[in-house]
């Protein structure tokens, strides 16, 4: 039987604040999230993220773990994924993170 679960993905939380209506970058902290990557055939899926920016949604990452705020970036090496994340989704029993 295959894991369900079996990508270690590291996810980079950033925050920061407006100092006098400049962006000031604050302390950056990785968390580590255990999850399932799928990758997106069709490319027609788009997501909003905080901005309200659309994005074509590329894969998706299911995990159990609840989204956090202000996350940024997601690392999943075993399958050599480093991009910028949209948006992080929850759902009644699992939550998805989209790139």
């Amino acid at each position: 039987m295959v894991k369900r679960y079996s990508h270690t993905a590291i996810v980079t939380i950033q925050s920061g604040a407006l100092v006098k209506g400049e962006w000031v970058a604050g302390v950056s902290q990785d968390i580590e999230v255990k999850g399932q990557y799928y990758p997106s055939n069709s490319g027609q899926q788009v997501k909003q993220n905080a901005d309200g920016k659309e994005f074509i949604v590329h894969g998706e990452f299911s995990t159990k773990v609840r989204p956090v705020s202000d996350v940024k970036h997601i690392r999943i090496d075993s399958i050599g994924l480093d991009v910028n994340i949209i948006c992080w989704e929850s759902f009644q029993t699992h939550s998805v993170i989209y790139v």
